[in-house]
């Protein structure tokens, strides 16, 4: 295995261990709305917008890469 995937199952498991032991209910607040569910829910809804976020950020400058090297 290289090391991107070591680092990568890492990160994982360390995310799993820290979702897991925070499983009590908040309640989240966005201008009018109030929105109660498990924390765990929050801490993987996040990740998984960060993740995303720079999945797009990462395609977004490899495509404008290719773009100017033609």
């Amino acid at each position: 295995m290289n090391t991107k995937a070591i680092i990568a199952i890492i990160l994982i498991l360390l995310i799993v261990t820290f979702t897991m032991q925070n499983t009590e209910v908040v309640t989240i607040k966005l201008l009018t709305f109030d929105i109660s569910m498990s924390l765990v829910l929050v801490i993987l809804g996040c990740f998984l917008l960060g993740l995303l976020s720079g999945v797009l950020l990462s395609y977004r400058k490899r495509s404008k890469n290719k773009i100017e090297k033609v």
